[in-house]
């Protein structure tokens, strides 16, 4: 079964096609849905939203108000190409709420086990797309096992602890004498305090 043919399964998640995928977003969102997919489903995740472009893939699942997103970027002027997985409590839809309210899966690591470095996973070529998504998928029981159960501690810690060092956006604009200034952007600034 193709990934189009998942999409149509759950009629409540939205999944929508942004543009046509290219081969390589396609073969990636396949075998996300073969690979990791099921260790979401085992957790009590539930499809929510999959949108497949040509340059980048969102796949979101979500237990109640806790989500897991797969996101991947092969736009030509983000070089490298990467995915990762993000693990959030709230809003996975609008953009200031999942900036403040997720943290990437190598924040845990960090907490976890500090010496070893997890970063944006490299995009894998068609030959190595499972054993990428394979050691993705060891690394989320390792590092996440406590988000997947539900046990929000850790999480709110690692959280509260990269928003305190996190700056909120910034506007620049010009003022009536004619200079510019930076003021924080207000929702940003509003987010930043909610989840520090």
């Amino acid at each position: 079964m193709g990934i189009f043919d998942f999409i149509k399964g759950n009629k409540k998640a939205k999944s929508k096609r942004v543009e046509k995928p290219s081969p390589e977003q396609k073969s990636f969102s396949e075998k996300v849905m073969e690979i990791l997919v099921p260790t979401f489903e085992q957790f009590g995740f539930q499809k929510h939203r999959i949108e497949i472009g040509k340059h980048s893939s969102t796949i979101i699942y979500r237990k109640e108000k806790q989500y897991l997103k797969i996101s991947s970027n092969t736009y030509p002027r983000d070089y490298p190409y990467h995915y990762n997985i993000i693990l959030g409590e709230g809003d996975s839809e609008d953009f200031f709420e999942f900036d403040w309210n997720s943290i990437n899966l190598w924040d845990f690591q960090k907490k976890i086990n500090p010496n070893r470095k997890l970063s944006n996973y490299d995009f894998p070529l068609k030959n190595e797309l499972e054993s990428s998504l394979e050691n993705a998928k060891k690394d989320l029981l390792e590092f996440g096992a406590s988000f997947l159960n539900g046990e929000l501690n850790i999480f709110y810690q690692i959280r509260k602890e990269r928003n305190q060092e996190k700056e909120p956006y910034k506007i620049r604009k010009l003022n009536k004498d004619g200079k510019y200034e930076t003021t924080d952007e207000p929702k940003s600034l509003e987010l930043k305090k909610k989840y520090s």
